[in-house]
Order: structure tokens, then sequence, then C-alpha cells
């Protein structure tokens, strides 16, 4: 019996390189690294990023900062929208006049929404500075910039942070205070545009310009 186990032992450690050769002989690797680089014509096309069409991106942006852009039925075939009668198909490139539109468009919505915010009383009608308390000095160390930045992260891009110390808010904190003290008296001049430029951010965020 120990003979025989021992002899099925040996013959098993002798046949598995003879398997591993045979299936190299073949012409195919035992191992393909999914991580491994594939070229954008190969990707399905219901597995690539799109970024929003025009109207999407109207629509988005009214929903996100509650304000309409003027120009967008001005630039609207600009950014891809078919006219139906030259153009058929809904433009989603993501091109350098695509970026410039989108940039101006976000700029004005987010002034919009700041400067009527500063002028609402009852922060649950406010859309940017909801969890902002006094909203007349808008200190950026105010204590409640933290859960107004979570507010924010989820409102725009769909990202649910717990707490202040989440990473991917750093950026927003770093907008807003970069340069301050918590003392400087200077901090209250530069405010409101610091939270435009905030909200601008997260308008432009690829998370939020695509899906």
């Amino acid at each position: 019996m120990s003979w025989s186990k021992n002899t099925a032992a040996r013959l098993g450690f002798a046949i598995v390189p003879l398997l591993v050769a045979a299936s190299c002989s073949n012409g195919s690797s035992p191992y393909e690294d999914p991580r491994s680089v594939v070229a954008p014509e190969e990707v399905p096309e219901t597995k690539r990023i799109r970024r929003l069409t025009a109207d999407q991106f109207f629509a988005s942006l009214s929903v996100a900062t509650g304000q309409r852009w003027d120009d967008q039925e001005e630039f609207a075939a600009t950014l891809g929208r078919p006219d139906f009668a030259e153009v058929t198909v809904e433009g989603r490139e993501m091109s350098v006049g695509f970026a410039k539109l989108a940039g101006d468009a976000a700029r004005q919505t987010c002034r919009r929404a700041v400067e009527e915010d500063r002028n609402t009383a009852s922060p649950a009608e406010r859309v940017i500075l909801r969890e902002i308390d006094d909203v007349d000095q808008l200190d950026p160390f105010d204590p409640n910039v933290g859960a107004n930045l979570r507010y924010l992260s989820l409102r725009f891009l769909g990202v649910h942070a717990v707490d202040d110390a989440d990473r991917r808010l750093q950026p927003w904190f770093s907008v807003l205070r970069d340069g301050l003290e918590a003392t400087d008296e200077a901090r209250f001049g530069e405010a409101e545009d610091r939270w435009i430029a905030v909200c601008t951010g997260l308008a432009l965020h690829p998370d939020f310009l695509t899906y």
C-alpha cells in the first residue's frame, strides 16, 4: 500500500509539468492579465464612458444649481444637439469647445445660485449653501462647511461622504481655505467667489459630465 501511494505521488508530480508544457506548446498563455491595456475602439459600445448630451447637461445643471443658463439654446448645436436637417447624430465628443461652453454655463449658473442663496433666509430653500447658517459673512471656516461640502458632493456627483476627513472632499476644502487664516478678516471678502468656484468645479467634474 505504501509503495502504491508513493508511486501515485511521483506520477502526479511528473504529469503536472507535462500539462503545463502542453498548454504552452499550443501557443496559449496560462494567464491573461485583466489589467492589460485595451484600445478604445475595442471597448464595447455599451461599456464606453460617454459625456452628457447637450440637453442632459442643461437639465443636470438646472437641477444641481437651480438655475438655467441664458445661452443654452444659442449654443445647443455647438454642444452636440442635432438639428435633424444637416446633423442627425447627437454629438458626444469631449472637445475644447464643449469644455469652454460648459465652463461658461457652470460659472453663470453657480454665481446666480450662490448670490440667490445669500438672499434666502431659510436654509431648506437654498440650493448651494444649504448647511451654512450665516450666509451674510459666509465664513470659509464655519463649523458647517464640511457638512455643506458633503451635501454638495452628493448633490452633484452622487458621492456620499460620511465625514470631513474623506479624501474626496479635500480639494474643495482647499478651494475654500487655501491662503487664508481662520482669524484673517480678508476671508470674508473672498468667501462668495470661493463658494462659486466650488460649485463650478463640481459642475465641471468628470463624474458630473459623464456616465
